[in-house]
């Protein structure tokens, strides 16, 4: 298999038609919808038409996370969307859908890699990401691979009604690359 980025764990994949599938799945679980604004629920239908109308125009760039130890399987994915050139910045998200990886780290190294991965492939400065306030987990690993804080977006209402707060984080390209060398020469200590 063929990755644009492998960690330890992980790799990051383009996304293909294959995919759809498990991106309904993955998203219709209550784990990964609870921490999305769009809650509704997902057809094999109109994931297709989204990976025909945005992923394939390149309106949005989605990829596939896979477990390396694993043979490969595939247990979440990462969107990269509002790409602004003219700002040098592009936002994104990422979710693991696969229930039986949650305390592995997987998380935390497919957001590293795809940070890595959007300066190096986007002519970006910053990337940006939206989480709930709530979604400690989420702000907690973001914010030890090198994100902080930058805003707060009060009142955000979900799709089901519910309302909530949301943290906007971002990581500096010169910062976070300094980051991830000395976390490199650390673990070359080890």
């Amino acid at each position: 298999m063929e990755y644009l980025k492998k960690g330890i764990k992980v790799g990051i994949r383009e996304m293909t038609a294959e995919d759809c599938a498990d991106i309904v799945r993955w998203r219709n679980t209550e784990k990964v919808r609870s921490h999305y604004v769009y809650r509704e629920e997902f057809t094999l239908e109109t994931e297709k038409k989204y990976f025909e109308d945005q992923v394939l125009t390149g309106k949005v760039f989605q990829y596939i996370i896979c477990e390396l130890d694993r043979d490969g399987r595939a247990i979440g994915s990462a969107v990269f969307k509002d790409y602004r050139p003219e700002e040098r910045q592009i936002e994104y998200g990422l979710f693991i859908g696969e229930e039986d990886t949650d305390g592995k780290g997987l998380g935390k190294e497919a957001s590293q890699l795809c940070i890595a991965m959007a300066f190096e492939k986007f002519d970006v400065d910053r990337v940006l990401g939206r989480i709930f306030h709530d979604n400690i987990a989420s702000l907690v690993s973001h914010i030890r691979i090198g994100m902080f804080p930058c805003g707060y977006i009060k009142d955000v209402q979900c799709t089901d009604g519910e309302v909530k707060d949301m943290v906007l984080v971002a990581a500096e390209k010169e910062r976070f690359t300094a980051l991830m060398k000395a976390a490199e020469r650390t673990d070359k200590d080890r």
